[in-house]
C-alpha cells in the first residue's frame, strides 16, 4: 500500500510521463488549469480546488493539501489521455460490535477489486498479462469513515469510526461497453467467495470536487491503494 512519501513518488512519475504529449498539454482547450465535469458540462477551474482545500494565497499548502491537489491534476491529465472518471464507493458488512481497522478495511477491497471487480471486467482472471493490463482501470482507492454522528452507547458517547472506500477509477474507452452496465448502485457482480464482506456499490461519474471528496481523510489514513501495482515506480 503506497504511503504519502510514495504518492509524491507516484504523481511525478506520472506527470513526468504525460508531459512528452506537449501538443495536447499546451492547447488552450486543455489547459491543465481546468477539469470537464463529465456529469454536468460545467468546468471548475484549479481555483477551486485550491478554495476547496482551503489553500489561500497567503499560506503555502501543507503536503496533504498539495498531494490532493496533485491527484486532481493527475486525473485530469488521464481525462486528456481519453479515459473516463468514475467515482467508487464501496461499504462493508458490520460484524456484531466489531470495527473494522484501516489494514483490514483494505484488505477487504484488495480482495474485492482484484478477485471479484477486474475479472467481471476483464472477463479473465489473467488480468495481469500484457494484453490485458493497459486496460484495466487506473485506480486510487482512500478509506474514508461513515458515521461522523456521536452515538451514546452504556452511559457514553462514542464516536464510531466504521469505515469504507472512496475509489477514483481512470476507464479505458475500449472497455467502456462492458463497465457500463456497473454504473449505479449495487449494480458491480459480486463474487461472494472474494467479496462476501462488501455490503455495498456505488457507481458513477466523476467531477473534480468528487476527486477531491474522496481523498478527504488522507491525512488520517495515508495507506491509500493504487492499482495497476506496477504504477507505482520501484
Amino acid at each position: 500500500m503506497p504511503t504519502l512519501i510514495q504518492l509524491v513518488l507516484l504523481l511525478s512519475f506520472n506527470f513526468e510521463r504525460l508531459a512528452m504529449n506537449t501538443d495536447t498539454l499546451e492547447s488552450p482547450s486543455t489547459s491543465p488549469s481546468v477539469l470537464t465535469d463529465q456529469t454536468s458540462n460545467l468546468l471548475t477551474t484549479e481555483d477551486d480546488w485550491r478554495r476547496y482545500l482551503g489553500i489561500t494565497p497567503e499560506h503555502s499548502p501543507s503536503q496533504v493539501q498539495s498531494y490532493r491537489l496533485a491527484l486532481v491534476k493527475l486525473f485530469h491529465q488521464y481525462a486528456l489521455e481519453g479515459r473516463k472518471i468514475f467515482h467508487l464507493t464501496v461499504t462493508y458488512k458490520k460484524y456484531r460490535d466489531t470495527q473494522y481497522d484501516e489494514r483490514i478495511c483494505n484488505q477487504f477491497f484488495i480482495n474485492f477489486y482484484l478477485k471479484s471487480f477486474l475479472p467481471s471486467l476483464l472477463s479473465t482472471r489473467n488480468f495481469h498479462k500484457s494484453s490485458k493490463r493497459p486496460l484495466q482501470p487506473i485506480c486510487y482507492a482512500f478509506i474514508d469513515e461513515h458515521e461522523s454522528k456521536p452515538r451514546v452507547q452504556k452511559s457514553k458517547v462514542e464516536f464510531p469510526t466504521r469505515l469504507h472506500h472512496h475509489a477514483l477509477l481512470a476507464i479505458h474507452t475500449k472497455i467502456l461497453d462492458k463497465f457500463s452496465p456497473m454504473i449505479g448502485t449495487n449494480t458491480i457482480p459480486l463474487r461472494a467467495k472474494y467479496a462476501s464482506k462488501v455490503m455495498t456499490t456505488d457507481l458513477k461519474e466523476c467531477d473534480a470536487m468528487t476527486m477531491l471528496y474522496a481523498s478527504k481523510r488522507l491525512r488520517q489514513y495515508p495507506d491509500f491503494l493504487a492499482f495497476p501495482d506496477r504504477l507505482i515506480p520501484c
